[in-house]
């Protein structure tokens, strides 16, 4: 028998495995997932079908985003750590090559995390995977778990799908918390302008549960507890944008992914 899920929390991971395994079964996918479709939702079918179908190019816009930056750091900080805070159901240890990594810790709901293990049992992963089950918003526990894991060297802090369900206050929480780690080296997020958010409010009522988003309308919940992004990649998706890609010209937002490093000193 599954553990039960929140069901906010259950919609949204499995939206975004749908999304992947559709992708996956296109002529020409821009990413193969071949272990996306083991997740499949129980009664809210009908719902995360449709978050799902309006979801596509999101998704897997920003999957493949990260995947490229974090192949990227990686083979700047050889043998780190990832910690991937909000998982899902995420397998991009299972059909990325990442034995470069020393250890891949997936954080996430205790019972997503349980329902994970039962999915993935027997799969084989490319590089050592650990699963913890906790709230993203607690501070405290993630604080434990980027310690713990940052022992052993080197940690490269994931986050897809996850600023978006909280509010500025929450994610500035989130940056104090991962800015004061001193092994986290480098910080892959997506980000979500507020333009956007307000635009996909209305589809993210229909979840069960309903879903309440938040965008960013400038980086300084990101850069004032001490990062500094070093590259942004913007999301190459058919819903409009709200303005030129963060940069030198400008501060407003743009859908897409950041890397973030610590902010050195000033002056």
């Amino acid at each position: 028998m599954n553990p039960v899920v929140d069901r906010t929390v259950q919609a949204t991971a499995y939206a975004a495995a749908a999304c992947r395994a559709a992708e996956s079964r296109r002529p020409r996918p821009r990413l193969s997932d071949p272990l996306a479709g083991l997740f499949t939702p129980g009664g809210a079918a009908a719902q995360v079908a449709t978050l799902a179908d309006a979801g596509l190019d999101e998704v897997v816009g920003r999957t493949v985003l990260i995947d490229r930056m974090l192949a990227e750091a990686l083979d700047r900080w050889p043998g780190a750590a990832v910690v991937n805070l909000g998982a899902g159901f995420c397998t991009r240890p299972y059909r990325m090559r990442l034995s470069g990594c020393r250890e891949l810790v997936e954080a996430d709901d205790p019972a997503v995390v349980e329902l994970k293990n039962r999915t993935l049992d027997g799969q084989q992963p490319s590089c050592p995977v650990r699963r913890v089950g906790l709230d993203a918003r607690d501070e405290t526990a993630v604080t434990a778990v980027v310690d713990e894991t940052g022992r052993s060297g080197e940690v490269i802090v994931l986050t897809e799908g996850l600023l978006v369900y909280l509010p500025t206050a929450a994610v500035t929480a989130l940056a104090t918390t991962l800015a004061n780690r001193p092994a986290v080296v480098r910080w892959l997020a997506d980000i979500v302008s507020e333009g956007s958010a307000e635009q996909m409010q209305t589809l993210a009522q229909r979840v069960p549960g309903g879903l309440t988003l938040f965008g960013l309308n400038s980086l300084a919940p990101l850069e004032a507890p001490g990062w500094q992004v070093v590259g942004y990649r913007a999301l190459p998706t058919s819903r409009p944008r709200y303005g030129p890609a963060p940069g030198a010209s400008s501060r407003t937002l743009v859908d897409g992914v950041v890397a973030l490093d610590r902010a050195g000193p000033t002056g």
